[in-house]
């Protein structure tokens, strides 16, 4: 046992968690247009493998080289709107996103001193912006998801004497929406987007 003290006594626990976490980050951008705030949105180009089409603020996957997960937004926003870093200015942080579908999202709030944008065509279909204040006087439609277990095929059910053979509800989670002029603003980016404005708000 001494020798096992000593073992536990000089590691550093670590989080065994059962999914395999996809680590992103994304910016909320905030452009000035006619001396008026706006949130810019991007919609993801139709050629992307993953969520082809849909709204999202510009980020992406955390890669090796970035530091921290403001590096890794600050610098997928800049690839993704090809604007230069230094036209980036953060603002400060945000809630970290841990969600039931398996990904970890740092959020940055920043405000982009350029309107001159030559979005990235792989990964960028269109870019739109929203006033910030049409985005704070909107109540957001709220759904919500439920997160069950389904054992798969080889699962040893001889070995548990009273399990039954079913779906298995767990949890759920809310889903947000933002509609605005036939862009639907929705998931982890409606989540985002809401700790924003609450933030904002100073409800949070």
């Amino acid at each position: 046992m001494t020798a096992l003290k000593d073992k536990l006594s000089h590691r550093e626990p670590q989080i065994i968690d059962d999914q395999n976490v996809v680590y992103a980050a994304v910016t909320v951008p905030i452009v000035s247009m006619d001396g008026e705030n706006h949130i810019l949105f991007t919609v993801r180009s139709k050629t992307l493998r993953r969520q082809p089409g849909e709204i999202s603020f510009p980020g992406g996957h955390c890669e090796v080289d970035d530091k921290t997960g403001t590096d890794a937004a600050i610098r997928e926003c800049s690839e993704e709107l090809g604007i230069p870093v230094r036209s980036i200015e953060l603002l400060g942080p945000l809630d970290c996103l841990v969600s039931a579908i398996g990904v970890r999202l740092h959020a940055v709030a920043v405000r982009l001193h350029t309107l001159d944008f030559h979005p990235s065509e792989h990964e960028v279909g269109e870019i739109f912006t929203v006033p910030l204040k049409e985005l704070l006087a909107m109540e957001p439609i709220e759904a919500r998801v439920e997160v069950a277990t389904k054992p798969m095929e080889g699962f040893p059910f001889h070995l548990l004497k009273d399990y039954e053979i079913d779906w298995k509800t767990r949890q759920s989670y809310p889903v947000y929406f933002y509609p605005y002029k036939g862009y639907p603003i929705w998931g982890l980016t409606a989540r985002v987007l809401k700790n924003f404005l609450d933030i904002y708000r100073g409800d949070l």
